[in-house]
């Protein structure tokens, strides 16, 4: 924004002022190790956020589960029909493996290039902080719009979510006491009921995600799902001399890759044959696509995006793509199954002519809407029971697609804070290609059509869950401003 611009908020001038001790409290945040794959720091993360929230202007407490804490926050508005809106968010970051691959130590936030390396900068410390940052310059500005602002912020995004599955599904003991107690002095009250203390939200707003490779504003209507699932194949009791055994006798990698390559297929108009042994690009699983509810209004937002596939092929060194459909069509509008590990047999230097007797295959499934969880893994067991009936499926973890209508009112604000803020148009996506908990306040019936929007503050090559992830300041500092400038603008919208 330059020196003549408008600003997009009140709260332009006072997130200014206060930027540099923003970011203090994001470094001392990120400096904590909230590994939720291993536990690690998790509990003083909790009491961290907490502190923070409160110390920015908000009500806050931790929420105990039987996973990790939960923190919520919240600052109500005077005006009791204020629209509420409910920003989520995560604490817990992924494990920062192989520490040689990154340039600065993992956990010790670091400035180059305009940029604060560090795990947990953009996977979601730098973007639900952002929120909390807004409400306190904002109050500075003494221009505190009439939005009741709630933040939950969970410690288990990174491990399948389950303390906020707990919580929203009522199971929580310390939101039972809360309950009780609001019932006491209510007795008209539904605070018994699940999720009490978010239950008026008119819109659930996530900042998480990289915004879309164009580095433009993106906004997001929903996400798609996602299972993980095991294959386990036995064919012996020991692995077995190629020479003496080879031929006759089962392979447990031979047949267990048979089945992976079943679960694929060549789309019959435009998978492209190139000479490629290409698994495919359609999911060959009967009954897999059954439900999907996806609009034309979706696939306008779609066709509309920018076509990237050169560009993708080219920084990736691809030979070819498994189809010649557009990029982002194959993407975000349809299923898949992806091979994310195989193991079987020797793996040492050298050769070992044996004949494995096991073989093992880790894969996911990505879903979109109308698609569950639950349904697809049932197809899926019966494919490979058909298949090869000796092979075990053993189900992992699961989140459900998530999908807001592209029409609703709650985007308008939104797309005009980020137009202002950041200067351009924005992208809109029908669905994320990755996988959020979001659909999950879709569990509390109180919440079941509020529209759930996600908006990406980090940049796009931001590498969550690789070495050297990294938030680019100018984001953070962006990322505040557009929340300021989200709550002035829901204060001013039509109910």
């Amino acid at each position: 924004m330059s020196d003549t611009d408008p600003p997009a908020s009140a709260a332009d001038d006072a997130i200014r002022e206060r930027l540099d001790d923003y970011r203090e409290s994001l470094f001392e945040l990120l400096r904590l190790r909230t590994v939720s794959a291993t536990g690690e720091g998790m509990d003083a993360g909790a009491d961290a956020v907490r502190d923070l929230l409160a110390d920015h202007g908000l009500d806050a407490r931790r929420i105990e589960t039987d996973r990790y804490p939960l923190v919520y926050g919240e600052r109500v508005a005077d005006d009791p029909d204020a629209p509420t809106v409910v920003f989520y968010g995560h604490y817990d970051v992924q494990p920062a493996e192989h520490p040689e691959q990154w340039e600065s130590p993992p956990f010790e936030p670091t400035v180059r290039d305009g940029a604060v390396y560090c795990r947990g900068a953009g996977d979601n410390k730098g973007q639900f902080l952002a929120h909390a940052f807004a409400l306190d310059a904002l109050a500075a500005a003494d221009a505190t719009p009439a939005v009741t602002v709630k933040l939950l912020i969970e410690g288990g995004e990174e491990s399948g979510s389950l303390g906020l599955k707990s919580y929203l599904d009522g199971e929580c003991e310390d939101e039972r006491r809360e309950s009780s107690k609001a019932r006491a002095d209510d007795p008209e009250s539904d605070s018994r009921a699940p999720a009490a203390a978010i239950r008026d939200a008119d819109l659930v707003y996530v900042a998480d995600g990289p915004q879309h490779r164009s580095g433009r504003p993106t906004l997001i209507y929903g996400n798609r799902g996602i299972l993980t699932f095991q294959l386990d194949l036995e064919t012996a009791n020991a692995d077995l001399h190629s020479g003496n055994f080879g031929g006759p006798v089962p392979n447990a990698a031979t047949e267990l890759a048979e089945v992976v390559a079943s679960l694929t297929e060549r789309h019959p108009e435009t998978a492209p044959d190139r000479g490629y042994p290409s698994g495919g690009d359609r999911v060959a699983v009967d009954g897999f696509h059954d439900g999907i509810e996806l609009t034309e209004a979706d696939r306008d937002l779609v066709a509309a995006l920018p076509d990237d596939a050169d560009a993708v092929r080219a920084e990736l060194d691809l030979t070819h793509f498994t189809t010649d459909r557009d990029y982002y069509e194959r993407l975000l509008l349809e299923p898949t199954v992806t091979v994310n590990g195989l193991d079987s047999g020797y793996q040492g230097e050298g050769s070992k002519t044996v004949v494995p007797r096991t073989a093992t295959a880790k894969l996911d499934s990505r879903l979109v809407p109308g698609q569950d969880p639950d349904t697809a893994f049932e197809r899926i067991e019966e494919h490979v029971a058909d298949v090869h009936p000796d092979v075990e499926v053993t189900k992992g973890t699961g989140f459900p697609p998530m999908k807001t209508p592209v029409d609703t009112p709650a985007a308008s604000p939104v797309l005009s804070a980020l137009s202002e803020v950041w200067g351009s148009e924005p992208v809109e996506l029908p669905v994320l290609g990755g996988s959020l908990p979001a659909a999950f306040f879709r569990r509390v019936d109180a919440l079941s059509d509020v529209p759930v929007l996600v908006v990406p503050y980090a940049n796009p090559d931001q590498g969550n869950h690789s070495p050297n992830e990294h938030l680019d300041l100018d984001c953070f500092e962006n990322g505040i401003r557009t929340t300021a400038a989200v709550l002035e603008r829901v204060a001013d919208a039509d109910p």
